[in-house]
């Protein structure tokens, strides 16, 4: 069984599992933005993106306005927090840092 992250997004308890090429696609120029944004409403913003593009396959519904509409401003940190997991789990970065 493949890898999940755990995100909740309106009080909704859902699973991310690992991006496929379709997601990543999609997602690329945000997870390219990322570093660019400073400020933890601007990394929400590009990771809001990223997530709806992971949602696309099993929960469209769940676009990046309706996530960014439902979304409440305590489960955001954890949401940026997630999507290193989430890029990890899809072998794009290393799970663990090296010395």
């Amino acid at each position: 069984m493949s890898e999940t992250v755990a995100i909740t997004i309106g009080g909704e308890a859902l699973s991310l599992g690992p991006l496929s090429f379709a997601a990543l696609k999609r997602a690329w120029p945000a997870i390219k933005a990322l570093p660019d944004k400073p400020d933890l409403v601007g990394q929400a913003e590009a990771v809001v993106e990223i997530v709806a593009a992971a949602l696309s396959n099993v929960r469209p519904e769940l676009t990046q306005e309706a996530i960014e509409t439902r979304l409440l401003g305590r489960e955001f940190v954890d949401l940026v927090g997630a999507v290193p997991k989430l890029l990890a789990i899809s072998g794009l970065v290393p799970k663990e840092a090296g010395p």
